[in-house]
């Protein structure tokens, strides 16, 4: 029968019509929060607005071969109550309040994610090509899960991920960072050969110094990826520095601007 259409559109004004996941605003879809099958019903109770991508990914425990935790019934009714409660602070949020030093305090824990040699060195005079996956991966994880930590998993700092910023100006820019990094580690990985393989196969060269020689003079003669990966991490400081500027805070140096 489906979900009352009154009820699903006071649901969806209520999370401002944004994945109650990711928070992106792209043609949502009602996900039953308990299947129908599994004894769900169609109270408005049982749903919660999802994108494609994580409609996609919160049906994946229903895939064969699933490896990685699902989301549960509660896990999924805290990411729509965390969007109810998001929404209604953007209407109250105003520069100089409680809810602007909120957002202040997670843009300068993200700034200090990207405030490391990674994001300061150009591609070809780096020193440890590892080294630079490792910084876009935890750069990422900081960003979407507030979780900052040392090459050898230690923890730095704890904050929130980047979909607790209410102002959307904000959260919009934290997004593009994000989706930058995202395609530096992409091409950097395509580069290197990983995405063509197996997982099996390149886990053993990722500490294979000789490897990472080799890879490291195919990089320094390659000046089209070393322009492309300096251009895209300096792309990711000048729209941080922007949100800095806002908030009145010292911009970061960019690709050797030390």
């Amino acid at each position: 029968m489906g979900f009352d259409q009154k009820e699903a559109e006071l649901l969806l004004t209520n999370t401002g019509r944004r994945c109650c996941i990711c928070g992106q605003l792209h043609h949502v879809q009602l996900h039953h929060i308990v299947a129908v099958e599994k004894g769900g019903t169609d109270e408005i109770d049982n749903a919660i607005p999802l994108c494609p991508n994580c409609h996609n990914e919160v049906h994946t425990p229903y895939a064969a071969g699933r490896t990685t935790k699902v989301y549960t019934p509660d896990e999924l009714r805290l990411h729509r109550q965390r969007t109810i409660e998001q929404v209604r602070n953007e209407v109250t949020w105003a520069h100089g309040n409680a809810l602007w030093q909120q957002d202040k305090n997670l843009l300068l824990f993200y700034a200090q994610c990207l405030d490391r040699p990674a994001f300061r060195t150009r591609f070809h005079q780096e020193l440890s090509f590892s080294a630079f996956d490792k910084a876009m991966e935890d750069t990422l994880i900081a960003f979407s899960t507030g979780y900052w930590s040392t090459r050898d998993g230690r923890l730095i700092e704890r904050a929130k991920g980047k979909v607790h910023i209410v102002h959307p100006p904000w959260r919009t820019k934290i997004d593009r960072i994000v989706e930058i990094i995202e395609g530096v580690r992409r091409r950097f990985r395509d580069a290197v050969g990983f995405n063509r393989m197996l997982y099996e196969y390149h886990s053993t060269y990722t500490h294979d110094l000789e490897f990472w020689q080799r890879m490291a003079v195919r990089f320094r003669s390659d000046a089209n990826l070393g322009d492309w990966m300096d251009a895209q991490r300096q792309d990711a400081i000048d729209i941080m520095n922007s949100i800095l500027e806002e908030v009145g805070h010292q911009s970061l140096p960019g690709i050797n601007q030390l």
